[in-house]
């Protein structure tokens, strides 16, 4: 039998809970706790699997732009500004709605389900879209896809970071995030395959960027728990200890289980909702209560601009998003830029290009836990910025084929290390984000950053699609606004976190 809490003792936290079970050490065979960890690291591998889905999905626009039946498909032959840029910005305009709308939702609703959702609907869209006759339905399956992906990323990195020991907590949310690169490296494999060797048709590579999203679907339905934290605050004490308890288990905690009157302890003053009052998706077809979600929303999202949060969080969390966006645009073309620099294998530049997040992921899961989140922005930013500007000369350099022209190689290289940079920025905004904002406006919060993003990176479609044909240019604008976001935290006086 479990021992029992001393009842002298203070009421633990949901952290300080969670830390002890995972730096807890009892005498059971090493065995035992290493399945016992395994069962944790399960939890995140499943939310793992659903962000590499999500990159699969927003990478695919990139390859399939590059096919030449594509071309002849659904471009009329090459309107590249006007027909491709619009297909390739209806992703961004889902993921703009669906993160407005289902942030709001997450913190009604739940993580969970709101990521099993987003999910859903990214892997049937993604399928719908192999079959497509028009540009037009397309277009709509991509907003459908783009819809559910803001679902999963309003929900994953939030529901990722109250699942986290405390102390592990920028470890746990950079692995999480670094599974971005196992999708886009999935989908650059299997285009430099399909594309690169058999010459194949874009529906086939569509289809099969849907897969891992219907992975990740069957793995968080089956491995990961509900947020113990979102149902304190709800007032499901019962649940949330039970939610805990389970979660500390996967650590291999067999010390005394956190009790439901510890979380009404803590919580009982700061619930959202009494039990009663939870919200079940049921009731969402009544119009009263739609009403007062919208009304709640609606106060979650004004919650974000109060004076303690306006200036030093909220603010300038959205102007790195929309900057950081903006220049992660560039990925939804690159294989086009590396075709328009001259060189001659673009699939596998593309794919070299997609394995550099390989090192960067590495590094951010060094430092950010080390050197702080705020810190790790910066310098990325800073430092991917330069590195676009190297890139920006290597293709000019390359395309007037001039004496002092870059070779290949070093074009490859200097794209390879702004995408490191790039993603190391990625990791270290993703858990300030998670972070700064208010449990109970968490998922809001993250909804609204990520929508300032989505904003961007629509723009950047049409921007890239009207300047692909002179790639120093356009790498030349992506390298500004990335410079200019790394001023934000400064200037702003942002919170560091670690």
């Amino acid at each position: 039998a479990r021992p029992r809490r001393d009842p002298s003792s203070p009421p633990r936290t949901l952290d300080s809970f969670y830390d002890a079970a995972y730096h807890h050490h009892d005498s059971s065979s090493t065995r035992t706790r290493t399945f016992a960890r395994f069962r944790h690291w399960l939890t995140f591998l499943s939310l793992g699997v659903a962000n590499s889905g999500d990159a699969t999905e927003i990478g695919a626009m990139n390859f399939i732009l590059s096919n030449r039946y594509f071309e002849e498909e659904m471009l009329a032959g090459g309107d590249y500004g006007g027909r491709g840029a619009a297909i390739a910005s209806s992703i961004f305009a889902g993921m703009l709605v669906g993160g407005v709308a289902t942030g709001a939702l997450g913190d009604r609703w739940g993580r969970r389900p709101t990521l099993l959702m987003g999910l859903i609907t990214n892997a049937c869209a993604g399928i719908c879209s192999s079959v497509c006759p028009t540009a037009r339905s397309l277009a709509f399956c991509r907003f459908l896809s783009g819809f559910g992906i803001g679902a999963v990323l309003s929900s994953l990195i939030t529901l990722a970071t109250e699942l986290s020991p405390p102390s592990r907590r920028g470890f746990h949310v950079t692995i999480v995030a670094s599974f971005w690169t196992a999708g886009s490296i999935y989908a650059a494999s299997v285009a430099w395959y399909l594309f690169g060797t058999l010459d194949a048709n874009w529906r086939v590579f569509a289809l099969a960027a849907a897969m891992p999203c219907a992975l990740g679907g069957v793995l968080v339905g089956t491995f990961v728990p509900e947020s113990a934290r979102f149902l304190a605050m709800r007032g499901r004490y019962e649940e949330a200890a039970a939610n805990a308890n389970a979660v500390a288990e996967g650590m291999g905690y067999g010390g005394p289980p956190l009790e439901a009157e510890e979380i009404r302890y803590h919580f009982a003053g700061a619930n959202i909702a009494p039990m009663a009052a939870a919200t079940s998706p049921r009731k969402f077809g009544r119009a009263a209560s739609a009403l007062r979600h919208a009304k709640e929303a609606a106060a979650g999202v004004a919650r974000l601009y109060d004076p303690d949060l306006r200036w030093t969080v909220t603010i300038p969390l959205q102007i790195v998003w929309f900057a950081l966006s903006f220049g992660s645009g560039l990925c939804s073309w690159i294989t086009k830029v590396f075709e328009a620099s001259g060189l001659g294998d673009p699939y596998l530049a593309t794919l070299l290009f997609c394995a550099a997040n390989v090192p960067g992921n590495a590094a951010a899961a060094a430092a950010v836990d080390r050197v702080g989140r705020k810190a790790l922005l910066v310098f990325s930013m800073v430092c991917g910025s330069l590195a676009l500007l190297a890139f920006a000369h290597g293709a000019r350099s390359e395309r007037e084929g001039g004496a002092d022209a870059w070779t290949s190689s070093q074009v490859a290289i200097s794209a390879c290390v702004f995408h490191a940079f790039l993603v190391m920025g990625w990791c270290a905004v993703s858990c300030m984000t998670s972070e700064l904002f208010p449990t109970r406006i968490r998922s809001t919060g993250m909804g609204t950053c990520a929508a300032f993003g989505r904003v961007a990176a629509m723009g950047a479609q049409f921007v890239n699609g009207a300047l692909i044909d002179d790639p120093g240019t356009l790498l030349t604008v992506a390298s500004a606004s990335l410079l200019a976001g790394s001023l934000s935290p400064v200037l702003f006086g942002m919170a560091e976190t670690r």
